[in-house]
């Protein structure tokens, strides 16, 4: 018989670390340790944070009466590292060294998951991992290429959620992630519309980088040409990637991110611009879902909806009737990042996969066959690769 292990794993986010306890595949604590406002005014960088934060976490969890020597791994959030390819990792002192620091300068909380899970798992001598990181980066060369010498795109999606629920719905299908090909949309603020082949995220919607599809909170595809119209009414390059970043979509266009209220207030009290919003992010979703496909060279075993948006059944049903030519389509709504953080570490615990090492090396740095002649300014990859 199989043993059922059980993981701790550690979610930080602005306001506060969301902890979860899985056993035996099933979550038995989802709580978050609150950080109020002010809290953190004291600390000059998220590592300052780390004491007060763990400390939080080890009470909440003590109130509870959960007795961590009963644990079999803590799982973090991955962020804050160098890019890697999908799978779970052991984090070693490099990984916990660059999350630390925030390598990548992230400037977000969530670097701390990787810095948490590592210093628990010390303490309780457990092993501590990181799985599917926010940047894992598994592009393949096509995807990666810009028509500007010296420019690639980089991977930006929701891998660690995408993957869960890919794994999930093959499991449940008796196959294996592996073996199929999946659109995986994540439908939340950001949206990202990955193409999945084979067990590897080759293509995708760069989330948060003005590209993609229109989402609540940001502003879909800004092509050269819109970003110089922006610049031109006196926007500066902040305001702008403020626009694609955080408070574009469907907050700029209609003064809310609520679907909800988009869909069952304003639309039905007839607000044109409403309805015009939700439709226009509807259209994009599809096209770039069908993109997908295209990098897919057509073979879509499924598609697949996830993320808070997932809930929207008007949003659903436009989705499906539009994209089911493609593929069927399934839904696997809300978040399952706690799920994945533990479920990767489980994999490794049973022995069905292997641990992956963190070695601080990019997971691309440069085709390697460019003739750069010298010139600095063209770098084969992006932040943090090597030349």
């Amino acid at each position: 018989m199989m043993k059922d292990y059980t993981v701790l794993t550690i979610n930080p986010g602005s306001t506060a670390t969301k902890i979860g306890l899985v056993s035996g595949g099933k979550v038995v604590l989802d709580s978050n340790v609150d950080n109020p406002p002010g809290e953190f005014d004291g600390c000059k960088t998220f590592a300052d944070q780390v004491p007060l934060r763990e400390k939080k976490i080890l009470d909440m969890l003590a109130g509870k009466g959960i007795v961590l020597t009963s644990i079999d791994a803590v799982s973090g959030r991955g962020v804050g590292i160098r890019s890697c390819v999908g799978g779970t990792y052991l984090i070693n002192e490099l990984a916990y060294d660059h999350a630390l620091n925030d390598i990548e300068g992230i400037r977000h909380p969530a670097t701390l998951g990787i810095v948490l899970a590592y210093r628990m798992g010390k303490e309780l001598g457990k092993p501590a991992f990181f799985v599917n990181p926010m940047n894992t980066d598994e592009l393949c060369d096509e995807a990666r290429m810009t028509g500007v010498k010296g420019l690639y795109r980089t991977a930006r999606g929701h891998p660690l959620n995408q993957k869960q629920v890919a794994i999930h719905h093959s499991k449940l299908h008796g196959t294996r992630y592996e073996d199929r090909n999946y659109i995986i949309l994540h439908l939340g603020g950001g949206v990202s519309i990955t193409a999945h082949r084979h067990g590897m995220a080759i293509d995708s919607t760069r989330a948060g980088d003005g590209q993609g599809a229109i989402s609540p909170n940001r502003s879909g595809d800004l092509c050269a040409a819109d970003v110089l119209t922006l610049v031109g009414r006196g926007m500066t390059l902040d305001q702008i990637k403020n626009l694609f970043a955080r408070h574009g979509g469907l907050e700029d266009l209609t003064g809310t991110d609520d679907v909800r209220t988009i869909v069952g207030e304003m639309i039905p009290a007839g607000n044109p611009m409403a309805k015009l919003a939700f439709d226009a992010m509807a259209y994009t979703m599809v096209k770039w879902t069908a993109m997908m496909a295209g990098a897919l060279r057509g073979k879509v075993d499924a598609i697949l909806l996830t993320g808070g948006l997932a809930y929207s059944k008007d949003l659903v049903q436009r989705l499906t009737e539009d994209c089911s030519w493609i593929a069927p389509i399934f839904v696997y709504a809300g978040s399952f990042e706690t799920e994945a953080l533990a479920a990767g570490a489980e994999r490794v615990l049973s022995g069905e996969e292997e641990a992956k090492t963190y070695t601080g090396n990019p997971a691309w740095a440069g085709f390697g066959f460019e003739a750069w002649e010298g010139d600095s300014t063209l770098a084969p990859c992006s932040k943090g690769c090597n030349p």
